[in-house]
């Protein structure tokens, strides 16, 4: 990498990491708790909402939020959702249906009932199996990232949650960035038993697009941008890291920043 893309995507990260970033972003909503639990479960929710257009987004988790009150983590234990979203398929938010949803706080349910909080049980999700580190990932079974551990907590029938081994499973690791990174204005630095360095990029269309105008990636054959993969995600998580070593992830708000202010 040249010096002076380095120098661009350093640029552009310290632009777009501040507090005016939570003003159209889901992880807005995770600020309004103080509870390290309600944050966690707000922080949860918004991330796996976030596919789409963004006003739709906040709309729809603002709409959950609102019905569960002051916190979202009790109204999950309590399993008042399931008076929220009722047994059918019809849409909630795009293809999530309500069964779906129920799906994904049912398993929300179960884990607060076991471990209290989020935290407590993916440290110990963790810790069965630590995550290795990124610059020695390598494609076999044993070497399974967090985020695909998260995803396989739940069912098939939940599409909130990505289930293929190739996903990039951008959701999740978008609310890992949040609970991990520290010294941000924008993420929360909860979790400081999980490395920074050890983050993966919450890689979508818009990053890849950015990544590729940029020559991070090469475009396809046929001039199209690749599609998002675990395998890329990787790839453009140790790129980074040779701007920013110690947290490869704060080159997230470049190219998302750099994506969303370029439409």
């Amino acid at each position: 990498m040249t010096e002076s893309l380095k120098n661009k995507l350093i640029a552009l990260a310290n632009k777009y990491e501040n507090k005016d970033f939570l003003t159209a972003d889901p992880s807005k909503f995770m600020h309004l708790y103080t509870n390290t639990s309600d944050i966690e479960c707000a922080a949860f929710i918004s991330a796996n909402l976030a596919f789409g257009r963004r006003e739709q987004i906040l709309k729809h988790i603002q709409i959950i939020l609102d019905a569960a009150g002051k916190s979202p983590c009790k109204w999950i234990l309590d399993s008042e959702y399931k008076k929220f979203f009722p047994q059918n398929n019809k849409s909630f938010y795009r293809m999530y249906s309500n069964n779906s949803m129920l799906s994904f706080f049912d398993t929300l349910n179960s884990i607060l009932k076991n471990h209290k909080t989020l935290g407590n049980f993916i440290k110990t999700l963790n810790c069965q199996n630590p995550s290795p580190d990124l610059i020695n990932l390598k494609d076999s079974k044993e070497e399974i990232h967090l985020c695909h551990k998260i995803a396989a907590l739940f069912s098939q029938d939940c599409n909130l949650i990505p289930h293929t081994k190739d996903s990039a499973c951008k959701k999740i690791n978008l609310f890992l960035r949040w609970m991990v990174r520290d010294n941000s204005p924008v993420d929360m630095g909860l979790w400081t038993w999980y490395k920074k360095t050890d983050l993966l990029l919450p890689l979508d269309t818009h990053v890849m697009n950015q990544a590729t105008e940029l020559k991070m990636l090469a475009p396809t054959s046929t001039g199209k941008v690749q599609a998002a993969s675990f395998k890329k995600a990787i790839a453009l998580t140790r790129s980074l890291q040779e701007v920013f070593p110690d947290d490869p992830v704060k080159g997230d708000f470049a190219l998302f920043g750099l994506g969303v202010n370029s439409k």
